[in-house]
């Protein structure tokens, strides 16, 4: 065909009859049409621009690159020139210069070229999305019915977490062109952002269906089935991606995920490192590599990557931006140094122990530090802080204190060196206030009793917390025929699952709508013997305290609780119980049971409520 073309059309040619060879592959034959018109000295610059192309498919880019400088001597505002020298830089592996001369082209343009979608793509892989949004939208309200610019519209907005945005976008695409290579895949990723599982499994089967060799949608499937549970499934769906495409980080990642609920914690590492390798920058490998560090003691490397955290997870994007650098160990000498709390209300009071540690160290310079609370923790903190801290803040303040630095809590341990040996820095380093400690002293039974708190469940929105909660019904067939113990629900806001557990004959005690903040549960622990909780803020709650409290851990824990041990360097006061096997609470709430009811049984406590925990003591 190209043959022919050429001999028939060759001096009768014009320059879309050219362009239309490039677009369909045919190199030779537009070359040789070109060079019939002696294009690289033309004076019309659409001319010169395909001579680039015809040079630039060849590999020579400096004459490509000549033709483009003197199509735009001709025509500045050629939008073509710029659009082709933005894919030379490209190619020649600068991007970033790539994506100069897209927005240089664009402002020439109309806003449903074909090549912006191009220009879309490339601010996507830099983490542009706030334009990448901008610029897929108005292609999108031009071209309405062109499925590739839903598609990346769809995509950008997915990468810029505006996820219902995103699936109107995907499902707009779907019904343009519901064949699309990728959409079904794409649909079952963001649907697992949505924590919409069992519709991410049914998307990515639906995209295996289509490409059953397509290792993305095999990874999305081992994500759908972890999340969902089915654990077994999942290593299957991630050995299929791995087999195909070995070196792929994302699902080196998610096999690492799988080891770990499966306590393989030495392939678990060995699959993220190899991530690593692949991926060097990408935050959330970094961040899952610090949380396997720390769940294995190694703090020095884990705490470095735990600066991660800000590029992955729950806390991607939500770096504030105060109008004070970030401390990272400059001279505080007479200087103010803000701290501030992040994450979870868990994490600060796990964090809070090293408040007191830096603050000395500052005064002992002559500065000052102070601390931004939480408004749930801010009177407890305040009196566990004082007198060394000069002032404790709510975070709800409308305008940043005096400073000089600031600091995220999260990252005092990596600033002092913090070693599993410095632990735990301090034992009942959180303060109860006396006064209310002594009014629920009044209130509660006298009884000679074991008063033990229940917690069954961390918040409902946690990402595990469907495999690190424990149904109310087992904690009542567990517990009901343990004698001499009086329990008391310490769940917030749960009357549906307290009313389960009461169904199942456990009497349990509630005060909890009396907990309007974590002061008033501090006070009311206090009164207790013990502490029976999953992992969630109590169990911090409580060994910040000193309090007697035996945790309930799921497979895979949170990093503080580490592995393969029954104590905590953390909290001298907490006892670990640890499911052996995935999803099996049976065996562990059975040894919990008989251990509640032989102490409850000993008549002799280990300790008695409103005393510390000593650091030897365990339950």
């Amino acid at each position: 065909m190209r043959g022919l073309l050429v001999s028939e059309h060759r001096n009768s040619v014009d320059l879309v009859d050219i362009a239309w060879l490039l677009d369909h592959g045919d190199v030779v034959g537009a070359s040789e049409l070109l060079i019939s018109r002696q294009a690289w000295a033309a004076s019309d610059p659409h001319e010169l621009v395909l001579w680039a192309r015809v040079m630039s498919l060849r590999g020579r880019r400096g004459d490509a690159s000549d033709t483009l400088a003197r199509a735009l001597q001709i025509a500045p505002t050629s939008v073509d020139a710029h659009v082709e020298y933005a894919r030379l830089t490209l190619n020649g592996g600068d991007s970033a210069g790539a994506l100069v001369w897209f927005r240089n082209a664009y402002e020439f343009a109309e806003p449903s070229s074909s090549w912006v979608l191009e220009w879309v793509k490339l601010l996507t892989r830099h983490a542009q999305l706030e334009r990448a949004v901008a610029v897929a939208d108005r292609y999108c309200q031009a071209k309405p019915a062109d499925a590739e610019g839903w598609f990346w519209f769809g995509y950008a907005l997915q990468l810029a977490d505006r996820l219902p945005e995103a699936l109107d976008a995907y499902l707009r695409c779907g019904r343009v062109s519901p064949d699309r290579p990728m959409l079904r895949n794409n649909l079952a990723a963001l649907y697992l952002q949505m924590q919409e599982y069992d519709l991410a499994r049914f998307y990515a089967e639906e995209a295996l269906t289509d490409d059953p060799y397509n290792a993305l949608a095999w990874n999305n499937l081992a994500a759908a089935h972890l999340k969902r549970g089915e654990v077994d499934a999942a290593e299957c769906a991630v050995e299929r991606a791995l087999a195909l495409k070995p070196e792929h980080p994302v699902a080196l990642q998610t096999f690492s995920y799988v080891c770990k609920e499966h306590q393989r914690w030495n392939q678990s590492v060995a699959a993220i490192e190899r991530a690593h390798q692949f991926e060097p920058q990408d935050g959330s490998i970094r961040w899952s590599l610090a949380m396997l560090q720390l769940l294995l003691g190694q703090y020095e490397a884990g705490w470095r990557n735990y600066e991660y955290r800000w590029t992955a997870g729950e806390l991607k994007g939500k770096w504030p931006e105060l109008r004070v650098p970030v401390w990272r160990n400059q001279p505080l000498d007479g200087k103010a140094l803000l701290v501030w709390g992040e994450q979870g209300y868990g994490d600060v009071l796990q964090f809070a122990r090293f408040i007191p540690v830096l603050a000395e160290r500052i005064r002992q310079r002559g500065g000052k530090l102070i601390y931004c609370a939480f408004p749930p923790l801010l009177s407890l903190l305040e009196r566990s802080l004082s007198g060394s801290v000069d002032a404790v803040l709510p975070s709800t303040l409308d305008a940043l204190p005096t400073c000089d630095y600031h600091l995220p809590l999260a990252s005092l341990p990596m600033l002092l060196n913090i070693e599993l040996r410095d632990l735990p820095c301090a034992v009942s380093y959180l303060k109860a206030d006396p006064a209310k400690v002594a009014a629920w002293r009044a209130k509660l039974s006298t009884s000679n009793n074991l008063k033990v708190g229940l917690v069954w469940s961390g918040s409902r929105t946690h990402q595990r917390n469907r495999m690190r909660a424990v149904a109310p019904e087992a904690y009542g067939r567990a517990f009901a025929d343990v004698e001499g113990v009086e329990f008391f629900n310490l769940q917030i806001d749960a009357p549906e699952a307290l009313a389960v557990l009461k169904s199942s004959d456990l009497r349990v005690t509630d005060y909890s709508a009396e907990f309007r903040s974590f002061d008033d549960t501090a006070a009311f622990l206090k009164n207790l013997d013990l502490v029976i909780t999953v992992c969630t803020s109590i169990a911090h709650l409580a060994g910040g305290l000193g309090m007697p409290t035996w945790l309930l851990l799921d497979v895979n824990p949170h990093w503080v609780w580490m592995t393969n041990r029954e104590d905590s360097p953390w909290y001298p006061s907490i006892r670990l119980y640890r499911q052996p096997t995935f999803g099996e609470w049976e065996p562990v709430l059975q040894r919990v049971a008989r251990d509640l009811a032989g102490l409850a049984g000993s008549g002799s406590f280990l300790w008695t409520a409103n005393a510390d925990a000593s650091p030897g003591t365990t339950a």
